[in-house]
């Protein structure tokens, strides 16, 4: 087997990269924001419109750690797997330890081993024949949910870190944002990725931030840039405050990203006392626009960009 000198670089992660390269040398600080929020951070941060952002939110789920109970019938099924008498308090130990959290799923075998002294195999079908509640477990919906808006985990960086640090505070992250999408299609993806920026300052305005914009789309290579006032605004932005931007592509006005100001009740919210601007560039909508692709997943996921020729198609070629 021999490798090509180099490989290829995807995409969609070299404009990642390049997003990082170009928002560092614009002066922002990257940051690494949290990925798993409690649906009450969307409350404070959409307040009334809250419901609406979370119907799009993947909500996490976890299993239950049943009480598992040591008959007689049970043991003998565990010594006839072990093929000899075990010890019932160590077993009954690793189930109470179990269902406490002080042994993890993933070792729950190996503790069973090393405490009984039975093998792998035993273990195993120790689990699977005499303890089948473990199988049976139905996830149990929690109030977490995977963050669908970069701008939701901004808050907490924001607040954590105004007064403590010299104005203003220009952080960027670039990474993913989790959607319930009904479909995946040419144009939706259920897993997305932003390059989001905040600026936060006694003297941020919208104005400040407009100008911020337009450089770095310049230096993506957009340089007719327009932006327009959304009539609908956001509930965590400012009223009349957000605005959608549009570069020129081709000749054609293509919307890129979407900026503005945080509503002074989300940021109250937080305990944060001073203006934030924000942007957010859609990473895939960027691509597709400067590789001039028609379907997202083309561009994403190599399977689908995987031609299948007939013999016909073979033979012409």
């Amino acid at each position: 087997i021999k490798l090509p000198a180099k490989g290829r670089p995807h995409p969609l992660r070299d404009l990642m990269q390049r997003s990082r390269e170009i928002l560092l040398a614009r002066g922002f600080d990257e940051a690494e924001n949290l990925t798993i929020l409690p649906d009450s951070d969307v409350t404070k941060e959409y307040g009334p419109e809250a419901l609406v952002i979370l119907d799009r939110a993947f909500y996490l789920a976890e299993l239950p750690r049943p009480e598992i109970g040591v008959s007689a019938q049970r043991i003998q099924q565990v010594e006839k797997i072990a093929g000899r008498p075990v010890n019932v308090e160590q077993l009954q130990v690793v189930l109470r330890c179990y269902k406490r959290g002080d042994i993890d799923a993933d070792d729950l075998i190996d503790t069973l081993m090393s405490n009984l002294g039975i093998s792998d195999d035993q273990a195993t079908e120790v689990i699977h024949k005499v303890f089948p509640e473990l199988y049976n477990l139905k996830p149990i919906a929690t109030d977490k949910t995977l963050r669908s808006h970069m701008s939701a985990t901004w808050f907490h960086t924001l607040a954590a870190l105004q007064d403590k640090v010299t104005y203003p505070i220009a952080l960027f992250a670039v990474g993913p944002r989790y959607r319930n999408e009904q479909r995946e299609d040419a144009h939706h993806l259920r897993v997305h990725h932003s390059a989001s920026m905040v600026i936060m300052d006694p003297d941020m305005s919208l104005e400040a931030g407009r100008a911020i914009a337009s450089d770095v789309l310049r230096d993506y290579g957009f340089e007719d840039v327009r932006f327009e006032t959304k009539t609908a605004t956001s509930k965590y932005y400012t009223p009349r405050h957000e605005e959608e931007v549009f570069v020129k592509y081709r000749g054609e006005w293509v919307e890129l990203a979407d900026i503005g100001m945080y509503s002074p009740v989300a940021l109250a919210n937080f305990e944060i006392k001073y203006p934030v601007f924000n942007a957010g560039f859609g990473i895939e909508r960027m691509a597709m626009i400067l590789h001039g692709a028609e379907d997202i997943r083309k561009l994403v996921f190599p399977q689908f960009s995987v031609a299948d020729f007939g013999d016909k198609e073979i033979a012409e070629s």
